[in-house]
């Protein structure tokens, strides 16, 4: 875990092995998927970056 904000687990995903799509032979990284946040019951958001997170988890609305 990288940090909890506002109930919320968030850590870098650069070991989940779904993160990772294959191209041609070459892993690469799913940007849109680096940061994952989890909460207490268990829902799961994803950001390209920590503050995406923060953003997603500050204004729901305006991310669905």
């Amino acid at each position: 875990m990288i940090e909890n904000y506002k109930g919320w687990n968030i850590t870098l995903t650069w070991d989940d092995k779904d993160s990772f799509l294959k191209i041609t032979g070459k892993n690469t990284f799913k940007q849109k998927e680096k940061w994952k946040g989890v909460n207490l019951n268990g829902e799961s958001i994803y950001g390209a970056s920590l503050k995406e997170i923060r953003h997603i988890i500050d204004y729901p609305l305006l991310h669905k």
